[in-house]
């Protein structure tokens, strides 16, 4: 029993490996929110290879939009990833703090930060 047949599947060949292997194993499948979808007939293993394509389709549009979007962003100065945890001016006087000897661990406490991110702003 499935749920959705859009969330089991990946791609129109994973959709058709599923099913194959269903059918070796002498099982079946039911799609709840599609009662149509069913593998003990021929339409039944028809849709379910239509909607695996479907949702592949679905899937790459999703993708190019998303890729557009970034793409839009980064042209207009929008900075991707995490925020750093330290400005510049903090990464500064770091260097030069351990530069003067201070230790990576007395610098995370100081600066509220993990001592990795200390080890890091050396770069």
């Amino acid at each position: 029993m499935l749920a959705e047949w859009d969330r089991a599947t990946r791609s129109i060949w994973d959709g058709l490996h599923i099913i194959k292997s269903v059918i070796e194993a002498g099982a079946t499948i039911r799609v709840l929110d599609r009662s149509y979808i069913d593998l003990d007939t021929p339409m039944g293993k028809g849709f379910m290879a239509l909607f695996s394509a479907m949702a592949e389709d679905e899937r790459e549009r999703i993708l190019k939009r998303t890729n557009e979007g970034r793409r839009q962003a980064k042209a207009r100065g929008v900075k991707m990833g995490r925020r750093p945890k330290l400005k510049a001016v903090q990464l500064a006087e770091i260097r030069e703090r351990l530069a003067n000897g201070e230790s990576q661990v007395k610098l995370a406490e100081s600066y509220g930060v993990h001592r990795s991110t200390i080890a890091r702003s050396q770069a």
